[in-house]
């Protein structure tokens, strides 16, 4: 691996580090109001609105890192090419190799930050779902990432404070 593609993969990491940071203090913030019901979110305030948007947009970011950034920067690094692969082979690789536990447990992560890609807001059974699964997955995904952090520093790519 260069010392671009290195240097690329440090700010990679870094940048979901802090992406994961913020997800994780939206999830503490909004935590009180999970689970919802159609009745609760009617009682939400604007503000708490918000906040919750701040949180889909969060894990959808971080959902989208992993699999951009992270994922290609360990293909990289194994010598792995992945041009011409889909998302879902990405992940598929990414559990042959060991980066994270499970492809399809990580799918659907990535099925879930796709419903909220065409998120409209509404108060229907259906939003409710993808938000109460939202808070579930967020603790997901961060599980994801401090495996990902785990292998990188295993094969030694990078230390812990790159």
């Amino acid at each position: 691996m260069s010392r671009d593609e290195l240097q690329l993969l440090a700010k990679s990491v870094s940048a979901c580090r802090e992406r994961m940071a913020s997800l994780q203090y939206s999830v503490a913030k909004n935590s009180a109001f999970f689970p919802l019901t159609l009745d609760s979110l009617k009682n939400i305030s604007e503000d708490q609105k918000e906040s919750i948007d701040a949180m889909i947009l969060r894990y959808s970011q971080c959902v989208s890192m992993i699999q951009d950034q992270l994922f290609k920067g360990i293909a990289i690094a194994e010598q792995e090419d992945i041009n011409d692969k889909s998302n879902r082979d990405k992940t598929l690789l990414m559990e042959k190799l060991g980066a994270i536990k499970s492809a399809a447990e990580f799918g659907v992560a990535a099925v879930l930050r796709n419903k909220f890609a065409h998120h409209y807001p509404e108060e229907s059974r259906d939003q409710i779902d993808k938000l109460n699964c939202l808070i579930r997955e967020a603790g997901f995904v961060s599980g994801v990432f401090d495996s990902i952090i785990a292998y990188i520093e295993n094969k030694r790519l990078l230390s812990r404070d790159d």
